[in-house]
This record gives C-alpha cells, structure tokens and sequence, in this order.
C-alpha cells in the first residue's frame, strides 16, 4: 500500500480546509498521482488564495475539476495510462484489499468474544468456511479488480467463477455440513490473522503486486501488429471498462488506419497502453465506471436488504450478534443506496448526451 507524508498547510477558512481535503481524496484516488504532488499542489493553491485574500474554491474552482486539471497537466500520460477506471495505481486494490480483510478479521473476533467468550469452539467446517471468507474478501475486493486492469481477462472470468463456486461452498459449510469434532479456539487468535493480513497490506508496496498481476508479458510492449491491436483490445475492455462491441471497433479502426498508411502499430500510435488512454479519456469515463459497478452495488443492496428483513423477522436482542446488525445495517443500506442512485444519476446524463448527440448528427 502506497503511502506518503503529509504536511498540509494551515487553512484560514473551513470551507478552503474542505476544498483541500476534497481535492487531495480526488486526485489520489482518481488520478494516480506521484508521491508528494498533492502536497506540492496544495502549497501553490494556499499561496495563491493567500496572494488573492480570496476563498480557494472562488480562486480555483471546484475541488474535482481542479484534480482533474492537475492530472492532465502535472501527471505524465505513462503513469496515468497505467491506473484503472477508477484511478487506482496498479496492485493498489489487492493492497487495499489485504487490509480491509484484516480489519474484518479484527472486527469479527471482538464480536465474538464479546458474544461467546474467550474461548470459542468451533468445528473443522467452521475453521475452514472462516478461511475461505477471507479468501473470498481479498479476492473480491483486490484479486478480480487488479486482473480486470491487467486486462487479463481469460483470468478474470475463471477467478469469476471460482467466487462464486467458494461462495456456495463457505455456505455449505456453516450451515449444512456437521461439525464433526469440535475444538476450541481463542477469540484474540482473529486478532493474530487480522494483524498478520494488515500487515501484509501496509508493507507490501503496490509495485511489487503489481508485478504479480501484470506480468513481464502484458508489463512489456506487445511485438508485432496483431499483438499490439490484440492487447489494445483487451486494455479497452479490461482496464477501461469498454463494452466488448466497442472495444472491437477501435481495434479495427486502429487496423484501418494502419492499412492505409503502411505503419507499424507502434510507430503510428506508441505505446498500447498510453494509445488507450487517450482513447478512453474522454467523457464516457463516468458512465463506464458506474455500468461495471451497477451489478455488485445492486447485489450488495439487495443483500442489505435481506438482511433487514431478517433481522427484523427473527429478532434476538439477547444476542450480540442481533445488535451488531442493528447498528451496521442502517447506514450500509443508506450507503449502498445511495451509490445505486449517484449510478443511475451517471448513466441518465450519459444517456441524454448520447440522445443529444443523435439528435445533432441527424
């Protein structure tokens, strides 16, 4: 997990110390940037709200739109062709994902040392399902997005397949297959897996997993036309989140061209990877990014809600567990639902773009 040292400057007003918070989560996490270019952004933008007595959002602008300026103009096209749609750097999600599962281990064994003791005992299909869910929330949250931007799609879809086969297998476990023998467990030994998985997350830099999921193959400039036009297929798909019938159509105009002007694919466009960037900069960025996040938001708000209904169906409020769901259930609903709207809220501006658009060409 990348990770920098931040010495923001002191602030004269709450509003610019919002812009400033704003604009450093909108450009890390969007855009890609190189270690210290947010700090050395926000000092020029202090300076210059000083030098003018003004509010920065009067001086500057919006702090998003602002981000996305510095990017195009601060953050070079190789570095920036390298993040996902959504701007992370490449190995940041499987980073990101190690911690976050750690967390969850962490959380999960205060719950239930507060509800069963100290002492928990468990079966060999427990232990096991426990293993395999976090399994399933590394590979969810880090393995399939880092595949996905790697444009190894082949993987992608077989790693697909295998969650869902795990899911219905941890499933199994806790509820259909018997305990068998049953020894006892600690609760704080959750403690020693969570730590051990942060851990792994902090001190493994986002380059060296990177280099896990590209690869020296996709990592190197593709030899050869048909590679080059193949690979730039797949990073449209893959990487940018074009459909497949689109990312053909690039594909065979990039060959078009190279036809008629009797090029190589790497003389007449550069590097793949920075070709498709320039290709997918553009703005249907928004909309493609909400499109490959409708169908798990939705899954996740379906299964929020669910998990309502069932709370409230079966209540227990002798249970730890029963008032751990109360407390979590409301805002992840409101959070998932609220992500379900800004989606819809994309693809309808897209989607009036693209009628406007017709409209004009007719």
């Amino acid at each position: 997990m990348t990770r920098g040292t931040e010495q923001r400057p002191v602030w004269t007003h709450k509003d610019d110390e919002r812009w400033a918070a704003e604009f450093e989560l909108t450009l890390a996490y969007h855009h890609n940037p190189p270690t210290g270019l947010a700090d050395e952004i926000l000092a020029e933008v202090h300076e210059i709200a000083t030098e003018a007595g003004r509010p920065i959002r009067e001086v500057v602008g919006e702090p998003d739109a602002y981000a996305g300026t510095v990017a195009a103009e601060r953050i070079s096209e190789t570095r920036r062709s390298a993040a996902d749609l959504d701007g992370f750097a490449p190995g940041g999600r499987f980073t990101t994902g190690l911690v976050m599962a750690g967390f969850q281990a962490v959380l999960f064994g205060i719950v239930l040392w507060v509800s069963d003791g100290f002492w928990l005992t468990a079966g060999w299909p427990e232990l096991t399902g426990g293993a395999l869910l976090a399994a399933l929330s590394v590979t969810v949250s880090g393995v399939l997005p880092e595949l996905r931007a790697a444009a190894h799609l082949r993987a992608w879809r077989v790693t697909l397949a295998a969650v869902c086969a795990l899911v219905l297998t941890t499933a199994a476990l806790f509820t259909a297959v018997p305990s068998g023998s049953l020894v006892e467990v600690p609760a704080p030994a959750l403690f020693g897996v969570g730590a051990l998985l942060a851990v792994a997350g902090f001190r493994l830099s986002d380059e060296r997993a990177a280099r896990w999921f590209l690869g020296r193959r996709a990592a190197a400039e593709p030899v050869g036309d048909d590679a080059w036009l193949a690979r730039l297929e797949k990073l449209l798909r893959g990487r940018h989140g074009y459909p497949a019938a689109a990312a053909a159509r690039c594909r065979e105009e990039a060959r078009d061209h190279l036809r008629a002007s009797g090029g190589g694919a790497a003389e007449e466009f550069g590097p793949v990877e920075v070709y498709a960037l320039r290709l997918a900069d553009n703005p249907g960025r928004a909309s493609r990014s909400a499109r490959i996040q409708l169908v798990p938001a939705a899954a996740m708000c379906a299964l929020s809600f669910w998990w309502g209904y069932d709370l409230l169906a079966h209540p227990e409020p002798g249970s730890v567990w029963f008032w751990v769901k109360a407390v979590v259930l409301p805002p992840a609903i409101w959070a998932w639902v609220s992500t379900l709207l800004d989606i819809r809220s994309t693809l309808r501006r897209a989607a009036r773009k693209d009628t406007a658009e017709r409209d004009r060409s007719e």
